[in-house]
Formats: structure tokens, sequence, C-alpha cells
């Protein structure tokens, strides 16, 4: 193996170690908390190692982002493989991004929290419509007209119940029972 190739994968394990470090520091003290000090002393790496792999603490905080946008588009991929167009794949769609926010509780809410941070709305904002868009084959296919405002709307109500649940801690049935009915499914 060359050396190039043992130092990126030391460098992306370490990259690693400062992103679960992050969700850390994020559970125990959210957003306010998660200073680049607390990252590096929970991954205990020294600071200088933290700007090796991220330009500041916002793209930082991005980066989390990013990761939990992954997660929870894989898990929406696979609740919905070989679910058409329609109704029904929405709602497993949006049960898995719920059961995701429920998992990973501490980047749901630091990307609540990080809502109004200027410096991370841009790329949050084009993750999420990014997400939202995914939804207009199925609306299409329900027979709705304007399908990419109807996704957003959708994607608004699906994250309205995940914050319910975020405060919550836990499912909550009526909420997403709702949601099945005002996609035309019955309620489970």
């Amino acid at each position: 193996m060359s050396p190039r190739g043992a130092g990126e994968r030391s460098a992306a394990k370490t990259r690693e170690a400062l992103l679960a470090a992050g969700v850390t520091v994020a559970e125990r003290d959210g957003l306010a908390g998660l200073s680049v000090n607390s990252v590096v002393a929970e991954a205990d790496v020294a600071k200088g190692t933290f700007y090796v792999h991220f330009a500041d603490r916002a793209a930082f905080i991005d980066a989390l982002h990013e990761g939990f946008h992954e997660r929870v588009l894989h898990a929406v991929e696979q609740a919905t493989v070989d679910t058409p167009p329609g109704a029904e794949r929405i709602w497993r769609g949006a049960e898995a991004y719920l059961d995701m926010c429920l998992r990973e509780r501490a980047i749901k809410a630091l990307a609540l929290e990080a809502r109004t941070d200027s410096a991370l709305t841009s790329s949050m904002s084009a993750r999420h419509e990014r997400f939202a868009a995914s939804a207009i084959p199925s609306i299409r296919a329900m027979g709705w007209p304007e399908a990419a405002a109807a996704a957003q709307l959708l994607a608004a109500m699906t994250n309205e119940v995940a914050i319910r649940e975020l405060e919550a801690g836990r499912r909550l049935p009526a909420a997403r029972r709702s949601l099945q009915r005002f996609l035309g499914l019955p309620a489970a």
C-alpha cells in the first residue's frame, strides 16, 4: 500500500472522528455549545487538525448536516425501492425521514437551530429543495397540479411532524396518521 493511500485513510478517519465528536457535543450542548474547542477536545485532537479538515465552524456544521442528509436520502431510497410514484411512495419516504430524525435527534435539532445562521442557510436550503423536489414525480402521478409547490408544502408538513416528534422524543402516531390522510391514504 502506498504511503499516500494510508495517509488518505488516516485523514478520512480523523475527519470522521471530528464529525462523531460534533454529534456528541451537539447532543450534550446544542448549537450554542458546538465550538471548535469543544469538538477538538471531544475528538482528542489538536485544534489545528480541525482546520485541516474544515475551513471554520460553519463549514463543520454544514458537514454534519450534509452527512445527516445523505443518511436520510439512503433511508428514503431503501424505504421506497420498488414502490411506484404516488402517495404510497411519498408516505414510505416521509416515514423513513421521520424515523431518521428520531434516530439522529442531535443533528436534526442542530439543523433546526442553524436555520437562522446566514452562513449555513444556502447550503441547507439547497439540500431541502433537492429533497422536496424528489416528491414531484409522485405528486404528478397523484394528479396534483402545481406539483413543485405541493412538494414544498408536503416537505413543510413532514418537517413539522419531525419537529413535534423531536420535542416529544418519540413517534407521534396521530400526526403521522394525519400526514397519511393528507396524502389520501388510509391511516394505519
